[in-house]
């Protein structure tokens, strides 16, 4: 306790007991000593707190800042990850087009191929039916 505070305590004791109030002894007499003292006491209380919630504030701020911060670098990461893997998207489907593009023009040939057969057996059969023809009615 400080010299103040060690007074105050002193003067207030001496005031209880000195009084010659007809207050009963459970409901001792404050003075106003005693609310000073209450009131600095409150005000080292409130002071002492609001310190401790400044110190408080700051750490919730710094926190904010860490965690915004891993998250501005996880947005990056998923970012870069998403690039990459649109890129290999990308290449993957170039690859496939160039297969299918490949497998479309075998189809056409082969198509061609088919056609020309058709062509082929159908001048066949019209040749064999024409012989024959000219052979029966000779």
């Amino acid at each position: 306790m400080s010299m103040a505070e060690e007074y105050i305590a002193n003067k207030t004791k001496n005031e209880i007991a000195a009084s010659e109030d007809n207050i009963p002894p459970h409901e001792p007499k404050i003075y106003e000593s005693g609310y000073f003292f209450l009131s600095q006491q409150i005000s080292a209380l409130k002071d002492s707190m609001d310190a401790k919630f400044d110190r408080l504030d700051s750490k919730f701020v710094e926190v904010h800042k860490e965690i915004k911060d891993l998250s501005n670098t996880m947005d990056a990461r998923f970012e870069a990850a998403r690039k990459e893997s649109d890129a290999r998207f990308e290449a993957a489907r170039k690859e496939s087009d160039a297969k299918f593009d490949k497998i479309n023009s075998k189809f056409d040939a082969i198509h061609r191929e088919i056609s020309g057969l058709q062509r082929w057996a159908f001048a066949l059969i019209a040749t064999v039916i024409i012989g024959f023809a000219a052979i029966y009615f000779k």
